[in-house]
């Protein structure tokens, strides 16, 4: 596709790095500040190592960006596949409609092709029309992210002790999500340095984390309700106990994020507990297969996986 004026650069090749700011600002309303952004990049494993991103640069400034990562996924195998990911797909308004996220994702597969991966995804929702541009370049649905919703509480189920509110154990967590998803595909696999990564890109705090010896939980208290990021445990009567320390903590409504299901205790738990589980909503893992006779489908079956920290 022949762009005129228009050169496509990656990331780190970009010189006026400011020039994304309105190009992001305007798609998703991301306050681009570069030096935090090149902060993020050395500490998150997904990025460091790549292009990060490439952009389409007029007159030495951005009017367009489609960023790129790579992630490790488990196989049906049990073996680690290496894949490309897509995220903030975004062109300058003035630019609209030129064809420009159309050369940058083919310049993306590209790239991706050359560092041998067969496939590649991206998180999207299937209400937009982006939706619909990404089918039309070959993408489809693997999975919904779920969702779970409860009202404002009249008054507390449980209220935390200070041996719940412990610090994070990396160590325990890891033990404990591994045990979850034994079995499944996908995000499965995770490290210590992957995990802290995700508690600095989400700002999580200590005392946002509770890990107890059966179980642990990732929440946030906003300002208008409490949101659970992340919860893992060995049975459902763990997931339960969990659920209500939280509730005991505000009389907010409460948001859960279950992102694409690995287990069906957590469901129940929810739904127990008198929570709307939302299961199509506005979240939509997509995938691309890059290579001839490469089947998502054969490689990751019908266990695939991902929580809500692991979106991109």
């Amino acid at each position: 596709m022949s762009l005129k004026g228009i050169e496509i650069q990656t990331y780190r090749e970009l010189q006026e790095k400011n020039s994304l700011a309105p190009v992001l600002e305007q798609a998703f309303g991301w306050a681009f500040d570069p030096a935090r952004f090149d902060k993020s990049i050395r500490t998150d494993p997904r990025l460091r190592d790549g292009a990060v991103g490439f952009c389409a640069v007029k007159e030495g400034r951005a009017v367009g960006y489609v960023g790129v990562m790579d992630f490790t996924l488990r196989t049906v195998s049990g073996a680690d596949e290496r894949v490309g990911g897509l995220y903030a797909v975004a062109t300058h308004p003035e630019y609209a409609r030129q064809g420009i996220s159309t050369a940058l994702i083919a310049r993306s597969h590209e790239y991706f092709l050359a560092k041998g991966y067969r496939f590649s995804i991206l998180t999207t929702s299937p209400t937009i029309v982006a939706h619909d541009f990404y089918a039309r370049l070959g993408y489809f649905d693997v999975a919904p992210f779920l969702s779970a919703y409860l009202g404002a509480r009249t008054k507390r189920l449980e209220t935390p002790t200070r041996r719940d509110l412990s610090k994070p154990d990396y160590d325990r967590m890891l033990e404990l999500f591994h045990k979850s998803v034994r079995g499944r595909t996908g995000f499965a696999l995770r490290d210590k340095d992957y995990l802290r990564m995700m508690f600095k890109q989400y700002e999580i705090a200590s005392k946002e984390c509770m890990t107890t010896e059966r179980g642990y939980m990732i929440f946030k208290k906003e300002k208008e309700h409490a949101r659970i990021r992340e919860l893992v445990a060995e049975d459902g009567k763990e997931m339960l106990r969990l659920i209500g320390i939280v509730e005991g903590m505000t009389k907010k409504p409460v948001i859960g994020r279950l992102g694409i299901p690995y287990s069906k205790d957590l469901i129940k738990a929810y739904g127990s507990q008198g929570f709307t589980v939302l299961e199509n909503g506005h979240g939509v893992l997509m995938a691309k297969e890059l290579a001839v006779r490469a089947s998502f489908s054969v490689s990751f079956g019908d266990k695939f996986c991902m929580g809500a920290l692991d979106h991109f």
